[in-house]
């Protein structure tokens, strides 16, 4: 198979508008250093404009799994979950997987007993990921969740911009290629563009698709008027001779 035009493209930014278990089988062993999603939950959440289907996800996470075993070589892979599944993590992960915690700052209040705090999000390493991407090595991050009601994403249900950086930065090393599947509203492909990893983004749904465009072109228009404005600051050094050669 050869992998077809990105729907949107700009650098090293490649975006696809099309169903992940379509487009996956096209994308070259090894071409991805890493991948980081959040598909759906299978759990019935009724805000969802996707199929929660419950009794069809494990058949989902079964296609995910083995399309990345295949795309990624070496590197790791990093797949949001919902703590109702955590039962099922054993049957439908590579072994020796382990658990990023996504946590909140906040929390909603719903008749579950003790509320649910945090996302687990599996992950594991295929091959030996360099040894520099345990720089910044810890398992968990505390998201700002209660920010997000202000940022206005048309989404039902965008993670933390802060948690996506942490996850991008022990994901792949800068110049790194990351892979996003159900990439929803863009915002693994705005931590890629923040901290300098190429990226690569499927996305099913037009309106959501139309929304991820919108927000990774802003962050690559910020990054780009940030390394300009970096460009235009004089030299200290440079300065200091210029000063040495007037006197």
């Amino acid at each position: 198979m050869i992998l077809r035009e990105p729907d949107w493209q700009r650098g090293n930014v490649r975006l696809w508008l099309g169903d992940c278990l379509e487009i996956l089988p096209e994308i070259p062993a090894g071409t991805v250093d890493a991948v980081v999603t959040d598909p759906p939950f299978g759990i019935r959440f009724d805000r969802a404009t996707w199929d929660d289907n419950p009794s069809a996800y494990p058949a989902l996470m079964s296609v995910l799994v083995s399309e990345c075993q295949h795309i990624i070589q070496v590197g790791r892979v990093f797949v949001f979950q919902a703590m109702l599944q955590c039962g099922q993590f054993h049957s439908w992960f590579p072994a020796g997987w382990r658990i990023f915690a996504a946590c909140k700052n906040f929390a909603q209040i719903r008749p579950t007993g003790v509320w649910h705090s945090w996302d687990p999000v599996v992950f594991w390493e295929n091959g030996k990921p360099s040894p520099s991407l345990d720089v910044v090595n810890r398992d968990y991050h505390v998201g700002n969740v209660a920010g997000m009601f202000g940022d206005g994403v048309e989404h039902p249900c965008p993670k933390p911009l802060d948690t996506m950086l942490q996850i991008v930065r022990i994901a792949a090393e800068p110049g790194g290629t990351i892979l996003d599947p159900f990439m929803g509203s863009g915002t693994t492909g705005v931590a890629c563009v923040k901290l300098g990893r190429a990226f690569m983004g499927i996305e099913i749904e037009p309106k959501y698709f139309e929304i991820a465009v919108r927000r990774i072109s802003e962050a690559m228009d910020d990054r780009e008027n940030d390394l300009f404005h970096q460009q235009e600051q004089p030299n200290p050094i440079q300065e200091k001779l210029f000063e040495d050669a007037a006197d």
